[in-house]
């Protein structure tokens, strides 16, 4: 049997980041600055690379600047679409949601990306499997960087999931495989999700396991979680080097001293002042003289003059 290959896909988008804070009282997770884009575009691009052409991205929390977020991702001839939700839906309970609205068309498979971490992969194995096996899901996974922090997953005959265990340490004889937030749905069981708040393990994952028909496929790439404020910082200082980025809406003084350091949309960086290792975005200040290293300040948030901040992370909301 060969099934189609995906033409919608759905980024997940939607949580409140509880591990995030105090960054995510100001912006979601997924839309977080990043030198070159948000943390959702990473998703958004990865959809469009596996040759996708509609795109629907659901959100909870900060509806708002999840929609800002999205209108900065600039892709002609992309179909993108917000699925906004009254009450948290959970991962599973949003694509029903979106299904239901009529967002994923009526057939065919969807991929789905989480949109809260960065992805660089190549899709084509998933793909592959999905469009010529009987997976009801087929997972996109990666050798597993550290079976301590994250679930591990290990693969049976044939490319069958054969179980999902808790973070540990691996089993004698077992390779453990990371789930970085990649899969192919099948209409059939995108079907028999209920619209109500519910997760992907229970309502995707058991059930096709219970089948025999939860597949999994090895795809090369990079992933990084975003999963805390220090998550956050190291993939920025990661992508910057020792370079600076200046958004072209900041105010960056002659005199300030800038190094491996990013300054996002709308802020303002004073006379005298040093950033260092640091994200300084969303419309927040340094004002003179103030020290700003290893830390993160986003959104109405302001360094008085004189100031010395290290490793924190300041946030709050800018509207």
């Amino acid at each position: 049997m060969t099934a189609e290959p995906p033409r919608i896909a759905m980024v997940l988008a939607a949580g409140r980041g509880l591990r995030m804070r105090p960054l995510s009282d100001a912006v979601p997770k997924p839309a977080l600055p990043l030198p070159g884009g948000r943390v959702v575009a990473s998703a958004v691009r990865l959809a469009v690379a596996a040759g996708v052409r509609r795109i629907v991205v659901n959100c909870w929390h900060l509806p708002d600047h999840m929609r800002c977020a999205l209108g900065e991702v600039t892709l002609p001839g992309i179909d993108l679409e917000l699925s906004p939700e009254r009450e948290l839906m959970g991962t599973a309970g949003g694509l029903a949601l979106a299904r239901d609205r009529g967002l994923l068309d009526d057939r065919g498979p969807v991929l789905v990306i989480n949109g809260d971490g960065l992805l660089d992969s190549t899709l084509q194995p998933m793909l592959d499997r999905h469009a010529s096996g009987e997976d009801l899901v087929t997972l996109g996974l990666m050798p597993h960087p550290d079976p301590s922090r994250w679930s591990r997953v290990y693969l049976g005959p044939g490319g069958l999931v054969a179980g999902i265990l808790a973070p540990g340490i691996p089993r004698s004889g077992e390779r453990p495989f990371v789930y970085p937030g990649l899969m192919v749905v099948s209409r059939q069981a995108l079907d028999t999700i209920p619209a109500t708040p519910c997760e992907t393990p229970d309502r995707i994952w058991w059930p096709a396991l219970a089948e025999g028909r939860l597949g999994g496929a090895v795809v090369a790439g990079d992933w990084r979680e975003i999963g805390t404020p220090e998550d956050y910082l190291s993939a920025v200082l990661r992508l910057l080097g020792a370079e600076r980025v200046v958004d072209p809406t900041a105010e960056v003084a002659r005199s300030a001293r800038l190094r491996a350091a990013y300054v996002g949309r709308h802020s303002r960086i004073h006379e005298d002042t040093e950033i260092t290792e640091s994200v300084v975005a969303e419309g927040a200040a340094v004002r003179e003289g103030a020290r700003v290293v290893r830390s993160v300040l986003l959104g109405a948030i302001e360094a008085s003059v004189g100031e010395t901040i290290i490793e924190e992370m300041r946030a709050s909301p800018s509207c």
